[in-house]
């Protein structure tokens, strides 16, 4: 097997775990702030753990296929799907919730994608100790 290629199976074994990801999110908050950036976070949280179900992974292949190569997805908690979207607003990833929302639901049943949780940081117009939030119930979009 080559260097670069994984033992694993499944799609959900190459993501970033909880505690990488949250380095992810602290070196993107930095990276912002040095570049006067914004970006934007959005968790999706499952109703159904990762390692249970192979249509995780299925959602996680196409989801990749869509988000940009500069995006990072991940477990932001054991079962919360993290994206993070850098050059990113809150309108941005509004959008692109919308068509998570749409992939998830393809591969999952709907009481299974419990919410959408949108999150974005603006160096200029946020304080330092807060990042707002806006919550989007998957069931209602």
């Amino acid at each position: 097997m080559g260097f670069f290629k994984s033992f694993r199976n499944s799609s959900t074994d190459l993501l970033a775990g909880k505690e990488a990801f949250q380095r992810a999110i602290e070196k993107e908050r930095y990276r912002s702030d040095r570049s006067n950036h914004k970006y934007s976070l959005l968790i999706l949280s499952l109703a159904i753990k990762s390692e249970e179900d192979e249509r995780i992974g299925q959602a996680i292949d196409t989801i990749r296929k869509r988000i940009r190569a500069i995006d990072e997805i991940g477990w932001y908690d054991e079962n919360q799907l993290g994206i993070i979207l850098p050059f990113t607003s809150m309108d941005g990833a509004d959008r692109l919730a919308d068509e998570i929302g749409d992939i998830i639901t393809s591969h999952l049943e709907p009481d299974e994608c419990l919410a959408c949780e949108l999150f974005s940081y603006d160096p200029e117009g946020v304080p330092e100790s807060e990042m707002p939030v806006w919550k989007k119930n998957l069931k209602e979009r």
